[in-house]
């Protein structure tokens, strides 16, 4: 369409069009066929009637394919007022999550929402519709959409084709008409092509636990922060409405959230869903209460135990330089006891260490690692960007995960160098340990799996990627409010 044509200009284009007055001479091509499709299927521009079918098939190939993709850019689009949405090869929408809830009150007016189809033949000219009936990507802004109700918004969307070239989906990224941007059509053209690789993985037979960065384990702490607060309002026995209501949104977005937040966890009930949550709570408080008992050891080990060792050896320095210098025997012998004190103290305050680090607790997060950097029989690059202190748990957490992964790395990894980093990003402690070993970490040994049961109880997230003979990294992310 000719750039300076205004929408009212469009608007009567499509009305002389469906009059049958002349083809538009200002609009894009895609737009005109789609129009024409559109007055044979018998549709009307003042109407809008979207068919709605339950059954959604959110456990299917496609849905597996596109979870972590769809993840990626709904972490992308927070904060925007962009709605992401996928549908099958009928344009029956089986997910969508949205930056904000502006963009999703808007879209629930449209009807645009989980369980709902739209086709083009069913809804009029839209990106997810247009897309399918002439299988190539598709922009639809403002008044290029044929049904009036639809003309404050805009959409791009790309089809998805399975290893053989056969649609099977769209993916669609929609925003009000005042908010669109033509960057939006690469980035569903992307996604369009990644979830198409995934899907291309799965069929070839590929161990995508080898080939992709595995969550470990999933479960609660791969909600996102709105899946959350559903899922507690749901367990607190709210109905779809209420909690609708308490988040400004409708019942529909809260049921397509229940859905994700059921298949994520694997629950098919809100009993099952209330038992995961407690069990999520019960978690963090075990791993709260074991970090206040190490913490309570380490100090009465720092100020009972440690200090009568020092309190000794300080004694026996006194009665040694007390001895005659002619009673060499015994000074010798009071030498060596010293000695031994020493070494009994050196090694009660390296258990101590492991037992709840004192640094940690008196200088912070940045301080401990540098402490754990120093001390690793491998190089340490270090990388950490820290202000101010962090909540215990989080700090401990943190601080713990750092500790297992450089022991893991000296005692398997055969690596020459482990590059650390740590940092805040968007409301997370985001903490990664990179070796150049020989890669082939087991995500179920047990150290890995206690790092992965702490992580999940601060409510985080932990990935690992370790192909073999290409090292290992493993990437944790800890909320800090939720701490």
């Amino acid at each position: 369409m000719d750039l300076q044509a205004s929408q009212r200009d469009l608007r009567e284009e499509l009305d002389r069009f469906v009059r049958a007055e002349g083809e538009p001479a200002a609009v894009r091509r895609e737009i005109v066929s789609s129009w024409q499709r559109c007055i044979t299927a018998g549709l009307h521009p003042d109407r809008l009637e979207v068919p709605y079918q339950p059954d959604v098939d959110d456990r299917g190939q496609l849905s597996w394919a596109a979870g972590p993709v769809i993840d990626r850019m709904a972490e992308d689009i927070e904060g925007s007022g962009i709605g992401l949405l996928l549908t099958d090869e009928r344009g029956h929408v089986i997910d969508r999550t949205a930056g904000e809830s502006t963009i999703l009150r808007s879209l629930d007016r449209i009807e645009l929402a989980p369980g709902f189809l739209y086709s083009e033949e069913r809804v009029g000219t839209n990106a997810i519709g247009t897309a399918i009936a002439q299988h190539t990507p598709c922009v639809v802004t403002g008044y290029e959409h044929f049904v009036d109700a639809l003309t404050r918004m805009a959409c791009t969307a790309s089809p998805i084709a399975d290893p053989t070239g056969r649609l099977i989906g769209v993916i669609d990224l929609t925003c009000l008409a005042d908010d669109f941007s033509p960057l939006m059509l690469p980035l569903v053209k992307r996604a369009a092509w990644d979830i198409g690789q995934r899907l291309g993985e799965g069929a070839a037979g590929v161990d995508l636990q080898d080939r992709q960065a595995r969550m470990v384990p999933p479960g609660w702490s791969s909600l996102t922060a709105t899946e959350r607060t559903v899922a507690k309002f749901v367990a607190e026995g709210l109905t779809n409405r209420e909690v609708g209501a308490r988040m400004l949104v409708s019942p529909h977005t809260i049921d397509f959230h229940l859905r994700r937040i059921f298949r994520k966890l694997g629950v098919r009930s809100r009993v099952e869903l209330a038992r995961v949550i407690e069990l999520a709570a019960s978690k963090a408080r075990i791993v709260a209460a074991a970090d206040e008992a190490r913490r309570r050891i380490e100090r009465d080990l720092h100020d009972g135990l440690q200090q009568r060792l020092v309190s000794l050896g300080l004694e026996v320095r006194l009665a040694e330089a007390s001895v005659p210098t002619q009673d060499q025997e015994l000074k010798q012998e009071l030498a060596r006891i010293v000695e031994g004190l020493m070494d009994v103290l050196d090694n009660l305050r390296e258990i101590s260490r492991g037992i709840h680090p004192a640094i940690l607790s008196e200088r912070g997060l940045g301080p401990a690692i540098r402490a754990l950097a120093r001390r690793s029989p491998v190089p340490v690059e270090l990388d950490t960007r820290l202000g101010d202190r962090f909540p215990d748990p989080v700090e401990i957490g943190a601080y713990y995960v750092v500790s297992e992964a450089l022991a893991n790395v000296a005692k398997h990894a055969k690596a020459k160098l482990i590059r650390v980093s740590v940092d805040l990003r968007h409301g997370f402690l985001a903490v990664s340990i990179q070796d150049d070993g020989v890669g082939g970490a087991d995500a179920n040994g047990s150290g890995l799996t206690g790092l992965a049961e702490r992580v999940e109880a601060l409510g985080g997230t932990m990935q690992l990627v370790s192909p073999p003979g290409s090292g290992t990294v493993i990437h944790v992310e800890l909320p800090i409010e939720a701490a």
